[in-house]
């Protein structure tokens, strides 16, 4: 009997590639050279034209720089991505990765994995040749107005606590595909301004390209929800604690602008749309964590006075939608 593998911070920088993480969350190169070992991106932090992400298999493992950062702050393996990209600890990025990629390593068993639905039967590439990145086979295959499928419903309003009659004003049912395995699988998708979906369900957070999109790579974009109050702006990091506020409320709409980041390194994004408008009041909703916070420092000094946090509505908790969970549990 193969040992169980240590899903540890050395099995993530040995067998883990991270063209295959990128690939994972939806981003495609936009050119490979070095037969295969060096990668340039469209950054996964902002929307860009021109490629300034890099990554490359040097001294045995994956390494990356984001040369467009600017303010952005990242740890160059995949544990640092995943810690920039999900704004998570180290502990959780481990536990991402081991939901991705359980059977990367050695001494698993195959009959004790228990895979993602969405990664079985990738097949991946071994260590010694540098872990070159299984393809990007997640492709949307239809887009519904309304969502139908229960297991999605549950996750929303069980998992989520969301109220659901109100949350289907602002979401998709997408129906994609693993292209390799010619499986479909189904999610809850939130349009960006780039026309992409945010995509979550109890098994799948990610990005997925619009049908519609040609010639172009996935991109990470805010997405822009316009209000009847044109002086007022709601700023969120994701689009769970947005409908969060609105189950809590009780309401369809918010009568104020709403901005959704759908990650931190949006933030410039926001700003940048946020100073095209004449706004006397933003009112944030970040996480009560070291990010979240610099976030909220960084949207003061760019913003001013106007910058108004609501995170001490929610002062016990991480976000707004844990929060609500437990108070609905």
């Amino acid at each position: 009997m193969s040992p169980i593998i240590s899903y540890n911070a050395q099995w993530a920088k040995e067998n883990i590639s991270l063209p295959d993480l990128l690939s994972a969350f939806g981003h495609d190169p936009v050119s490979v050279t070095k037969h295969g070992y060096e990668y340039w991106y469209n950054s996964p932090f902002r929307y860009e034209k021109e490629p300034s992400f890099h990554t490359s298999y040097l001294g045995g493992k994956w390494i990356w720089n984001d040369f467009g950062r600017g303010d952005i702050q990242g740890n160059g393996n995949v544990i640092g991505f995943l810690q920039l990209h999900e704004n998570v600890t180290v502990s959780e990025a481990l536990q991402i990765l081991r939901n991705l990629f359980p059977h990367k390593g050695q001494g698993v068993l195959w009959s004790k994995v228990n895979k993602l639905p969405l990664f079985q039967d990738i097949s991946l590439s071994q260590k010694e040749l540098g872990a070159a990145p299984a393809e990007n086979n997640l492709e949307i295959t239809k887009v519904r107005e309304q969502v139908w499928d229960k297991s999605l419903i549950g996750y929303l309003a069980g998992e989520r606590s969301i109220d659901y009659q109100l949350a289907v004003k602002y979401l998709k049912h997408i129906s994609y595909t693993n292209k390799k395995t010619g499986k479909i699988y189904q999610t809850l998708g939130f349009e960006n301004e780039s026309g992409d979906y945010e995509c979550r369900d109890k098994f799948f957070k990610g990005i997925l390209k619009s049908p519609n999109a040609e010639d172009r790579n996935t991109a990470k974009d805010i997405s822009y929800i316009p209000g009847s109050e044109k002086n007022s702006v709601a700023v969120f990091e994701g689009f769970m604690d947005f409908l969060t506020v609105l189950t809590l409320k009780k309401v369809p709409v918010l009568p104020v602008d709403v901005i959704v980041l759908n990650m931190v390194n949006m933030r410039r994004r926001a700003i940048d749309f946020i100073k095209q408008s004449n706004y006397e009041h933003i009112y944030t909703f970040f996480d009560n964590d070291q990010s979240g916070e610099k976030t909220t420092t960084f949207f003061k000094e760019e913003l001013g006075q106007g910058v108004k946090p609501q995170n001490h509505l929610y002062q016990e908790f991480k976000d707004y939608n844990q929060y609500l969970q437990a108070r609905k549990g």
